[in-house]
């Protein structure tokens, strides 16, 4: 009798986590739908349209509920025995998204991502993972590959702020790294995103001197430029108090940049204070498109570490003078470091942008929306 109760628990209980897997990919089914559903005259490539103006006021969408799935494990710090923490992820742990869309598939999809595992805000999880997608929505690790590209350091410290970058055929992963009294940036990269080479160091500095935090990698024309918040401002500026953003630039995607303020890590310009007095910018990625540059800040409370982060979209025609709108393009809290791919539709007057978005509720988790800013253009010839 016993082994028959048993039996019957048994059946219910995988009855159970049956029925809960399939109302959450149901979730996810229908956001796909919805999303799919966008009439997107897909324009990414209209490189003769010349972008006059962003209505930056018209923004306004309603934020997505359903969170992404990335099934991963995540790894973290090795114990007394050599022996690796490790967690199982899926819908919730995760956050620092990092995508790129391609037109044409890369390595048979459409959608690649980098993205870093945050269980319980615990920092030794926070370490790069590669994921591919044809959509947007659902995501898959790429067959072969061996997830988290890069292991936790050794001791104290932790890595973080993943980023991608694709140039001539290859994929460059970007993360900072924060390991006793030194930061520092490095990058791997991939031909096909499963195979990934031995990392190499970008740059380093003093903990308490500088920041590069949420470094935003991106190649124009045949420069290849570094976005990223900056901490430790002795003199507080239009925009900012101690925290600004800087950029760097060289002529290689890995040799040439140096975190130092008196060495080309120059000051990146915003008028005014668009999140507030009460706020300031704290994680970032910047895009170009045609002629302008785009920057999606995600802000924090003054001294919060991340917490009340809204976010703010700008443009700027020169990478260094960026205009914002005074309120954020969507009325929810709680954001944190997002990713976006944007997309000129001259039919529709407008940029599309499809982004995802994190948030540090839900256990970190990670969103997909979408939304349009309507443009002023001069047609390509």
């Amino acid at each position: 009798m016993r082994r028959l109760f048993a039996a019957i628990l048994i059946v219910a209980l995988a009855a159970c986590k049956k029925d809960h897997v399939a109302e959450k990919q149901a979730e996810v089914i229908d956001q796909k739908q919805e999303v799919s559903n966008d009439d997107d005259d897909v324009l990414s490539s209209e490189p003769g349209v010349k972008i006059l103006s962003l209505n930056l006021g018209a923004v306004n969408f309603n934020p997505s509920n359903s969170a992404l799935v990335f099934n991963s494990v995540a790894v973290g710090k090795k114990d007394a025995s050599g022996t690796e923490s490790k967690i199982t992820l899926s819908y919730s742990g995760w956050t620092h998204p990092s995508m790129m869309r391609f037109e044409k598939k890369w390595n048979g999809y459409n959608y690649w991502a980098a993205v870093t595992p945050y269980p319980n805000t615990d920092s030794q999880y926070e370490n790069p993972h590669i994921f591919c997608s044809n959509d947007g929505v659902l995501w898959l690790e790429p067959k072969g590959i061996s997830n988290p590209i890069e292991h936790a350091p050794e001791g104290i410290g932790y890595h973080s702020d993943v980023n991608l970058m694709f140039d001539n055929g290859t994929m460059y992963c970007y993360w900072r790294s924060n390991i006793e009294s030194i930061r520092s940036l490095w990058v791997t990269k991939s031909t096909d995103g499963v195979h990934w080479s031995k990392k190499e160091k970008i740059c380093e500095w003093p903990a308490t001197a500088i920041d590069v935090i949420s470094p935003s990698f991106i190649k124009d024309n045949n420069l290849y430029y570094c976005y990223g918040i900056s901490n430790y401002e002795t003199s507080p500026g239009n925009y900012y108090n101690s925290i600004c953003i800087r950029r760097m630039i060289s002529t290689d995607p890995i040799k040439g940049f140096e975190a130092d303020r008196n060495k080309g890590y120059d000051i990146v310009k915003i008028n005014n204070r668009p999140w507030g007095a009460g706020q300031d910018p704290w994680h970032m990625e910047v895009k170009k498109l045609n002629n302008i540059w785009l920057m999606l800040i995600t802000t924090t409370n003054h001294g919060g570490y991340g917490s009340g982060g809204r976010l703010f979209l700008g443009y700027s025609s020169d990478g260094v003078s960026f205009t914002f709108n005074s309120s954020p393009i969507c009325n929810i809290s709680g954001t944190y470091k997002s990713s976006f791919n944007p997309v000129i539709s001259t039919k529709g007057k407008c940029i599309k942008i499809e982004m995802w978005r994190a948030m540090m509720s839900n256990g970190w988790a990670v969103f997909h929306d979408r939304f349009s800013v309507p443009m002023e253009y001069s047609p390509g010839i």
